[in-house]
């Protein structure tokens, strides 16, 4: 490709295809097809490395998306067929998918349990194995491979089920020198044995995000897995202190910055940091639920006020949480040219006054700014949805953008259609 031509891509989707499987994988009990083979290792780190000499050559033009998918296209040839494996890109859509079929062979049907649908084991455990690297073999490979200074943006969604190892990502990370943008779409540790050990990986990766102007993670989780995995008697697992705070701690200069479910705002905003270049926050949190003590709630948007007021920069804020029945959204914008420039808005399935030590924190937050000295308007709505998962609750609650991308939300909606015919 000439340099004249390279100039005007914007966007690549570096898409790797793992080996297919047949029927007979299907019902298999071999642990060695729950993780990338010794094959597949080598395709993986030769790929990555041809990619990367090849655009180490290309010189930068201000912005370029690389979009990074890994999938065997024999995974949604079996047990789930609502799958998807597409770029990130103007003018592709996520088609619905309502029905499942009620044909299907038995090793490839859904069990209904007195929990619920779930998914063949087998297949299940196979679709999220992992992609684990002989260490030796990474480093080796990473070393020989050149930086890109082209790439200014990262992606790795949440249609790549297979989890990659955190020291993959980092190695991709620090050879992108001029990246300023990395969109992190993961799916929950589901395994209660392994949740220290990830817990301490992305602790790890966290440190190799500093310094970008842009961050979203978005922890991702399906209620038919977890019931599977979770074997009915364990809670999904909470945000974790450590993960919360050393995101506050790390990202400093970010402009842009959205973490949901993986954290918890109450732990961000108990690290009393400083961001100077913050302008757009948005967060989850456990504790916007009906259940929750009403003081509580009112003491997380008092500390995040604290917070904002050590944020000069900052023009909206989105505190936010989402379930099955369940979904709520506290934000805070400045708009130039309102009548009194900022609004707060409560939005959910259930209805809540903010009280007025919360507006009066608040409207420190616009003084603080030097915005108007009026005060903040305050605007309250009513989720009247059937909220059906985290999903029906980002589309309901009109999130911003920053939180997922609108693929991968369609990829969501589309799974949760299929799962919803298995109870019809």
């Amino acid at each position: 490709m000439t340099q004249r031509n390279r100039d005007h891509v914007r966007y690549i989707w570096f898409c790797i295809e793992l080996e297919r499987y047949n029927c007979q994988k299907c019902d298999s009990f071999d642990p060695r097809d729950y993780q990338t083979n010794k094959s597949e290792n080598k395709l993986i780190l030769e790929s990555f490395q041809s990619l990367f000499t090849a655009l180490a050559t290309w010189e930068p033009n201000g912005s370029l998306t690389l979009d990074i998918s890994l999938y065997s296209k024999s995974d949604n040839e079996h047990a789930f067929k609502y799958l998807t494996f597409m770029p990130d890109a103007t003018g592709h859509q996520v088609e619905p998918m309502s029905i499942a079929g009620s044909e299907e062979p038995e090793k490839h049907r859904w069990e209904t349990t007195a929990l619920g649908s779930i998914p063949p084991v087998q297949s299940l455990e196979r679709l999220f194995g992992h992609v684990w690297i002989p260490i030796r073999d990474e480093r080796k490979c990473w070393a020989q491979t050149p930086k890109v200074p082209a790439v200014t943006r990262l992606e790795m969604r949440l249609q790549t089920y297979r989890r990659w190892d955190t020291l993959t990502v980092s190695q991709i990370l620090s050879h992108l020198p001029n990246l300023r943008e990395f969109h992190y779409e993961i799916w929950m540790q589901w395994f209660t044995e392994l949740h220290a050990i990830w817990i301490r990986s992305l602790l790890a990766l966290l440190s190799a995000t500093e310094g970008l102007d842009k961050l979203t993670i978005f922890e991702n989780s399906n209620q038919q897995y977890s019931r599977y995995f979770l074997r009915g008697n364990s809670p999904a697992h909470a945000p974790t202190i450590d993960l919360s705070q050393k995101l506050a701690r790390v990202n400093l200069g970010v402009e842009v910055l959205s973490a949901s479910f993986v954290v918890d705002a109450a732990e961000f905003f108990s690290e009393f940091s400083t961001w100077p270049n913050l302008s757009h926050l948005t967060l989850t949190s456990q504790l916007l639920a009906p259940t929750t003590c009403p003081t509580k709630i009112m003491d997380l948007l008092q500390a995040a006020a604290s917070a904002a007021c050590r944020m000069l920069k900052l023009k909206m804020m989105e505190l936010w949480y989402g379930r099955e029945g369940l979904a709520a959204l506290f934000k805070y914008e400045f708009i130039p040219g309102h009548l009194r420039q900022s609004v707060v808005t409560w939005r959910a399935t259930w209805c809540m006054s903010i009280q007025p030590r919360v507006l009066e924190a608040w409207e420190g937050v616009v003084r603080n700014g030097g915005g108007y000295p009026g005060g903040v308007d305050v605007v309250y709505e009513t989720v009247n949805d059937h909220i059906t998962s985290h999903a029906d609750a980002i589309v309901s609650l009109k999130l911003s953008e920053t939180v997922l991308r609108p693929i991968s939300l369609q990829q969501i909606k589309r799974e949760q259609n299929f799962v919803s015919s298995l109870t019809v």
